[in-house]
């Protein structure tokens, strides 16, 4: 296997201690600095990049202490921006090449008029993944869906049984944390899920868990998923919008932050809300 060639970061000197090291999306890179936004020339800087053949040609990422900026090296025209929590989904599909600039573009474009299409509408019914209309109080389960470019080969000779486990059943679960009282969160595990039904409210759906409603919270610094028995407020709603093929994502109540799954380590992931238009795709299981 091929070593991965590091990614180029620019990064404003303002901000010369915003990369994390230990962090896997800016272990492999090459960091050079501008004093302001008012030096950044993107020519002057794909050239520089064009010069280190031993980096990644393609793109390349300027931070300019706020946010980060994408830019294709042989046009510098073409640039895509995406805030600090996206940077662990964006950067290394950059950096491996298998995304383009053109294609998340698109792909938030995509999302945006699914979004304005599936506002939601009188009489919206929840249907599990073969169409099938999910009843209040039916009991489900919630399967996360891998991305497509983490898919394991067919060759699946010397893949430990946790793997498979991860990559061909993942589900979301109710997850307890003791912090400072008792907190339900959503989060993903490579095994049995917990169960879920819905309950609907003056046409509005809203997933429960254990008799407590799913919510957003937007004081939530994390952007987590949580419990609670109260009935979510207009803002704290979960959006459930489909797919063509059934599967679903689910957003903020005005579509605009998408729930996302990001993996911590084999045992579980966190879900919760991301600022970019990319979510995690779901099914729905009945029980």
């Amino acid at each position: 296997m091929a070593e991965q060639k590091p990614i180029h970061y620019f990064v404003c000197s303002d901000s010369s201690d915003s990369l994390n090291l230990d962090n896997s999306t800016e272990s492999n890179t090459i960091v050079e600095y501008f004093d302001s936004e008012e030096d950044v020339d993107l020519a002057k800087l794909a050239d520089i990049v064009k010069s280190k053949p031993y980096c990644v040609q393609k793109h390349f990422i300027v931070y300019n202490g706020t946010e980060y900026c994408a830019v294709e090296t042989d046009n510098v025209e073409n640039t895509y921006i995406f805030s600090l929590k996206h940077r662990s989904s964006i950067v290394p599909k950059l950096t491996a090449g298998t995304a383009t600039i053109d294609a998340f573009i698109e792909y938030d474009k995509h999302m945006e008029d699914m979004a304005k299409k599936l506002e939601t509408q009188p009489g919206f019914k929840l249907r599990d993944s073969n169409g099938k209309v999910i009843p209040d109080g039916k009991e489900f389960a919630i399967q996360i869906l891998s991305d497509p470019e983490d898919e394991l080969d067919e060759d699946t000779e010397g893949v430990s049984e946790e793997m498979l486990l991860f990559h061909n059943k993942y589900w979301i679960c109710n997850y307890v944390s003791y912090g400072d009282g008792r907190v339900n969160i959503l989060c993903g595990q490579p095994h049995e899920g917990d169960t879920f039904e819905c309950e609907t409210i003056n046409n509005i759906v809203y997933l429960k868990h254990d008799g407590e409603y799913l919510f957003f919270d937007a004081d939530d610094k994390r952007s987590l998923l949580y419990f609670s028995d109260k009935v979510p407020t207009k803002e704290q709603r979960i959006q459930i919008h489909f797919d063509d093929n059934g599967d679903i994502w689910f957003t903020n109540w005005d579509g605009s932050t998408s729930v996302t799954c990001e993996e911590v380590k084999y045992s579980y992931s966190m879900i919760g809300l991301c600022e970019n238009n990319i979510p995690t795709k779901f099914r729905l299981v009945s029980l």
